[in-house]
Order: C-alpha cells, then structure tokens, then sequence
C-alpha cells in the first residue's frame, strides 16, 4: 500500500520547520548573549565583516527585510559602538562597517556560534546538509515565486 502524505502531515511539517529554526535561534542568542548581542545583529556583524563594509541595501536583500528594520536595527548597533555608518562619494545610501569594538566581538563571537552550528549539525551526514539546503532553497524559490518576487 502507497504511504499516504495529507495535509495534517503538512502542518506537522512546516510546523517543525518553524519550531527548529525557533530554538536554533533561541539556543544560539543564549550563547552569544554575555556578548549583548542578539542573533540577528551577528548575522548582520558577520556578513559585513566578510564583506569588508556592506551598504545598507545590500542588508536588504540578503536579509530579505524591509528597509526600517535593517535601519532599526543598524541604529542599536550603533549605539553599541560595533558598527558606523557613513556616505560615500559617488554611491548611493549608507555603508555599514565595524568598529574597532565591532571587530573584536566579531572575533569573540565567532568561534561560539562556529561551535553551536556544529553542534546543532553533527546529526546530519554531510550529504543529508547538502540535500537539506537544497529543499530549502526550493522551498523559498517556490514561495517567492508565488509572491511575484524572485
């Protein structure tokens, strides 16, 4: 007999996505927190500090939030002192860089969050990561597609 899929085990699905994200979220602000910062200011910290300095539009897309809450956000940084802000001639809008303070959270930080990745990971293979971001991926592309966006 054929496994029968419906829509109550789509709820329990999307619902355990939901609940995954909520405690990975949660777990990781609990292990960053002696830090003041919250998770959504690391990633934040995190990718500038790859990028070098990133504008404030491109924390748009990557995040794929609304302006003011990438620039609410970026106001609390600031007042932290973990971040600056400043025009630059010839483009348009705000570059976002770290301080001197910023970097140096950053390096603290990093290697907790590197440790709370791993573990929350090491249940799966490493093909069992690849196949999972794909079907995330899928699952976005689809969403935003239904939206019109892409």
């Amino acid at each position: 007999m054929a496994e029968r899929w419906d829509e109550v085990d789509d709820d329990r699905l999307i619902h355990q996505l939901y609940q995954t994200m909520r405690v990975f979220s949660k777990t990781r602000n609990q292990a960053i927190s002696a830090y003041g910062i919250y998770g959504s200011e690391w990633m934040t910290m995190n990718l500038v500090q790859h990028r070098g300095s990133c504008s404030q539009a491109e924390l748009i897309e990557y995040f794929g939030v609304e302006p003011a809450a990438i620039s609410k956000e970026l106001s609390k940084m600031e007042t932290k002192g973990i971040i600056t802000r400043e025009f630059r001639a010839g483009c348009r809008g705000k570059f976002i860089k770290l301080t001197d303070k910023g970097q140096q959270v950053c390096e603290q930080i990093s290697g907790i969050v590197a440790e709370h990745r791993q573990h929350a990971l090491t249940v799966l293979s490493v093909s069992e990561r690849r196949q999972m971001e794909k079907m995330m991926r899928k699952l976005c592309q689809n969403l935003l597609a239904g939206n019109g966006e892409s």
